[in-house]
């Protein structure tokens, strides 16, 4: 899906001089780099490093399945797709199916890599879309502490249907713009 992430090789023309992990959770590394630009002068490029992270594009008798859940972060219910880390010993593509199946309750029969991508600049990790068809359902059994219920849109008013009630999480608009561009929704 992906080739050795860019961020685990040296650029000569950008040479790193000291990597410092400042801060560390069981989600992530926080630190910065100490770079020099080609104008000679140091600076400091600060990172968050968490894990992968796999995203499905569910679709289910002409409909898109979303996720509808509280993000005590943002103190408010996002609309967003199924999504969640890859473990270290997963697949992108493990990943994508167990967490269709917690999040929705639903099985993929088939399922298709769609992109792999960075979402931000400060980020070092890769979102891997796939698209899931053929589904099954089941019930759904999420972690603790996530509140998730499953929500429906027709696959021609999906996009729509994420930008509506406020501005829309990066996991429900690229994936779903990737998917639609290879004309797989």
């Amino acid at each position: 899906m992906t080739d050795r992430p860019p961020w685990t090789t040296d650029d000569p023309e950008w040479p790193v001089h000291e990597t410092a992990v400042t801060w560390t959770t069981p989600f992530f590394e926080a630190g910065h780099d100490v770079v020099e630009r080609p104008s000679g002068e140091h600076a400091d490029y600060y990172w968050l490093d968490p894990a992968d992270a796999a995203t499905v594009v569910a679709v289910v008798d002409g409909d898109l399945l979303f996720v509808e859940q509280y993000r005590p972060r943002h103190r408010t219910r996002t609309l967003e797709l199924p999504t969640g880390g890859v473990e270290p010993d997963e697949s992108p593509r493990v990943a994508a199916r167990r967490e269709l199946e917690e999040e929705t309750g639903y099985r993929a029969g088939t399922l298709t890599h769609v992109e792999s991508y960075v979402p931000s600049g400060w980020l070092r990790y890769y979102r891997h879309v796939f698209v899931a068809t053929d589904l099954t359902p089941g019930d759904p059994d999420p972690e603790d502490g996530e509140d998730i219920e499953t929500v429906t849109a027709p696959v021609d008013a999906a996009l729509s249907r994420a930008r509506a009630d406020g501005p829309p999480m990066e996991n429900a608009l690229t994936p779903l713009l990737l998917a639609r561009a290879d004309g797989l929704v």
